[in-house]
């Protein structure tokens, strides 16, 4: 069971982002998927880095005192990194293809558990990351629409 969550708390994270190339290649709209993806994922960073520098918390495995699952820095747990890369692929997904959204939200579900059992992870830590990624991405489109609207 544990070597399972190891494998989900550290390489879940592909299946979104497989999921989130095959729904851009699928739809062909190159400028506009590409830029809102760019967007949301820089858009994302910044609402990391910047939540990140607002609020620090020790990562479980450090204060629990045990060994984490998955090797890890004894770095800032807040907020989790790979839930904001799910919350951006789930939100550039929805409007894209909602099937293949809901296979992302389904793997982020899987990751944020893993993460916590993991000892790597409190549960705000990989809901406020996922929601920060979901807001990149509101973000990325609403941009990228502008600038695209602009350009016509």
């Amino acid at each position: 069971m544990a070597a399972s969550i190891a494998l989900v708390a550290m390489w879940g994270i592909v299946l979104p982002l497989v999921l989130v190339v095959v729904a851009t290649i699928r739809r062909g709209a190159w400028s506009i998927d590409v830029a809102s993806g760019a967007l949301g994922g820089l858009a994302t960073i910044v609402f990391v880095k910047i939540s990140a520098a607002l609020i620090y918390e020790r990562r479980p495995f450090l204060v629990e005192h045990v060994k984490p699952l998955v090797a890890h820095a004894a770095d800032n747990a807040f907020p989790s990194d790979h839930l904001a890369a799910c919350g951006l692929a789930f939100g550039y997904l929805w409007p894209r293809s909602k099937a293949l959204a809901l296979l992302a939200l389904v793997a982020a579900g899987a990751i944020a558990v893993a993460r916590v059992l993991a000892h790597l992870h409190y549960p705000q830590d990989v809901v406020f990351g996922f929601l920060f990624g979901l807001a990149g991405a509101l973000v990325g489109a609403w941009a990228a629409r502008t600038v695209m609207t602009k350009r016509s």
